[in-house]
């Protein structure tokens, strides 16, 4: 079946028994992108072995694979028996059941599908039931198992899967390495930023940033493609999603950070950035920074390319929350609402259109008829340009008046809660 995909190069992993799935996981860790199980059981035996970059999926045995094996049974017997099955959901096979009007037919089931399997404890299960005659056939999902009761001369079935069934679980799993490649793909930035306790930076203070940046820089080099040391203590390091979340294993691991800290007395933080271009990476970064600071010395920010802040990273205490934005054009009081959130959250009454456009997931068209709207209506003014501008003409900078945009936002949101509870 997976030789319909062409995209993929297929490897085929044989076991005589579910339990070296395993070792056949561990032992093909660096050439897998994505491990397709044939059941439940290999799956659950394998899960602490699987790398945390691989994607795994397994396929369920259920819907046809079921009505499958009762055609086959019914054709054996002309008739419902009762039945032992193992390591199937039991809300299938009622809802099956059910469906085809036997469900005065009792049947067995070993379902708890997460447990770590023993073939042979799971043979002594369907022949206790067997010899207690309380079943009269065996259905089970493990060719092991089947291969065992078959030798024993016993009425036992090995329930397959449909072709149906493994093509979805196939498609599944390629569109989700699709998406984990364009993933990989993606721009990340990572901004350090060395901050002096004292007042004053003095020559110790330059020294000891000095000492990190080599630090950081080294680090890059192992780590990273690319990287640029900018002004005001502030290191820049570009790289992609893919190599860095090898690199902090998945978000969790920010040891250098934690160490540079405890190195040094300077305070250094961390902000992270991702995004489809190098220009949205740096954007979100740097907003990241200015968590990470406000949160204290040796934290770390990270701001994903859906405007989610992620954070402090590397803690026990790490958060996920979103910068509120709105794709909707036509919902004004929602996008205000979203914009007065916003600008609470990064602390700010100063922007320009590009600031918002990029900060709000919008179009910076849609950030100047907002901008424009909220001056007509004196909750905002214009008070300037940009000094500097990397592309074209600087750009006007509004000032927002954050009273007036909170009591417009709040009386629109009275307005609205009072329209939902008339129409009621």
């Amino acid at each position: 079946m997976a030789t319909e995909f062409h995209e993929v190069t297929i490897e085929t992993l044989i076991y005589e028994a579910v339990e070296q799935s395993a070792l056949l996981v561990e032992n093909h860790h660096e050439s897998t992108d994505i491990f397709i199980f044939a059941g439940p059981s290999p799956y659950y035996m394998s899960k602490e072995n699987l790398p945390l970059e691989s994607i795994s999926y397994y396929i369920p045995f259920e819907g046809s694979d079921i009505y499958r094996l009762l055609v086959k049974v019914y054709e054996t017997y002309h008739d419902y028996p009762i039945i032992s099955f193992d390591i199937i959901d039991t809300h299938y096979l009622e809802e099956i059941y059910e469906e085809m009007g036997i469900l005065d037919t009792p049947y067995y089931f070993h379902s708890n599908k997460e447990d770590i399997v023993d073939s042979n404890a799971l043979v002594d299960y369907h022949l206790n039931l067997l010899k207690e005659e309380k079943v009269q056939v065996i259905a089970t999902t493990l060719n092991s198992v089947y291969e065992r009761l078959k030798e024993l001369d016993t009425h036992v079935f090995l329930i397959k899967h449909t072709k149906a069934q493994i093509r979805d679980t196939l498609e599944k799993a390629i569109l989700k390495g699709r998406q984990q490649k364009k993933e990989e793909a993606q721009m990340i930035v990572l901004q350090f930023q060395m901050i002096s306790e004292e007042k004053e930076q003095n020559l110790h203070f330059q020294y000891e940033c000095q000492l990190i940046e080599e630090r950081i820089l080294q680090y890059g080099k192992r780590l990273f493609s690319n990287m640029n040391v900018t002004k005001n203590h502030v290191v820049t390091l570009y790289t992609t999603r893919g190599i860095f979340e090898k690199a902090t294993n998945k978000r969790r691991d920010f040891t250098f950070l934690k160490e540079l800290n405890e190195l040094f007395s300077v305070q250094i933080n961390l902000g992270i950035g991702i995004g489809h271009t190098a220009e949205s990476a740096t954007y979100n970064a740097k907003n990241a920074l200015e968590f990470s600071i406000k949160k204290g010395k040796g934290s770390c920010f990270l701001i994903d390319e859906q405007k989610r802040v992620h954070g402090p990273l590397g803690t026990l205490h790490s958060i996920d929350y979103t910068l509120l934005n709105s794709k909707d054009e036509n919902q004004s009081s929602l996008t205000l609402r979203n914009f007065y959130a916003w600008l609470l959250m990064m602390r700010k009454k100063e922007v320009t259109t590009r600031e918002m456009s990029m900060g709000m997931n919008t179009s910076e068209r849609h950030a100047a008829r907002i901008l424009k709207n909220l001056c007509e209506k004196n909750m905002a003014n214009i008070i300037g340009k940009e000094s500097i501008s990397q592309r074209g003409w600087p750009r006007v900078v509004y000032e927002i008046n954050l009273i007036e945009l909170r009591k417009h936002v709040n009386e629109k949101r009275k307005d609205e809660i009072r329209s939902i509870s008339s129409n009621q």
